[in-house]
């Protein structure tokens, strides 16, 4: 799977094109809703996220069990049995997700990650220069060079709704530094405990194949080198 992975990493460069896009997201379940309130039932499955090409998306697995990472239709699960180690592996047609925000995008515009700002912010700088209208959400993801991150594996529970959760239900956590990343996120305003975390604007996910293992999983902060390739859609 990582050569599949790098292969796709390097082959969705050639999505880029002049066509136009159609800026729809999909919302399956809430952030405060599935995290704050437990509804984590199934709300949409692998097969009918497949049924239609071109898929990007984040989310959660039914019962919180990992995190769902899609690019150009690949659907990457990350789950941890202890919350001490984390693996990712394909997803398959008899899975599904309680938390998904998802697009189907064919076109997209390629552009560069500018200097000294902060990911959200050139996310939304990007997206304005490319003629995408910021106040409704839309999909991106970033050929990045990071510098450091914070990434998460969601292990049944939320920690920030149940604090004293056992180490057996923790999130795996990883804590990293310069690596080459594939983010893959939307940019959502006003969405707040719906497609977003309180506080933010964006909800992203991360896949890193520099080393032996794939490693994906929710990210939490991440530092990006300015002149990062980011896609956009192409209005």
């Amino acid at each position: 799977m990582l050569m599949f992975l790098r292969f796709l990493i390097l082959s969705i460069f050639l999505l880029a094109g002049c066509g136009k896009t159609k800026q729809l997201v999909e919302q399956h379940g809430g952030m405060r809703d599935a995290l704050r309130m437990g509804n984590t039932q199934s709300r949409i499955t692998f097969e009918e996220i497949s049924a239609k090409p071109h898929a990007f998306a984040v989310g959660a697995l039914t019962d919180l069990e990992g995190e769902i990472t899609i690019v150009d239709g690949q659907i990457l699960v990350a789950t941890t049995p202890d919350g001490a180690s984390a693996t990712s592996t394909s997803g398959t047609n008899d899975q599904s997700a309680t938390l998904l925000t998802i697009a189907y995008v064919e076109n997209w515009a390629k552009d560069r990650i500018p200097a000294n700002t902060d990911f959200e912010t050139a996310v939304e700088t990007v997206a304005l220069r490319n003629g995408v209208n910021v106040d409704e959400p839309f999909p991106f993801y970033v050929y990045a060079n990071t510098t450091s991150y914070d990434m998460h594996v969601i292990n049944g529970f939320c920690p920030v709704a149940s604090p004293d959760l056992p180490e057996r239900d923790q999130p795996w956590r990883l804590h990293g530094k310069e690596t080459g990343m594939l983010i893959v996120g939307f940019y959502a305003k006003n969405q707040e405990g719906v497609m977003t975390h309180h506080g933010s604007n964006i909800h992203i996910h991360g896949i890193d194949t520099s080393g032996k293992d794939v490693v994906s999983g929710h990210l939490d902060r991440v530092e990006v080198l300015a002149g990062s390739t980011i896609f956009v859609p192409a209005m």
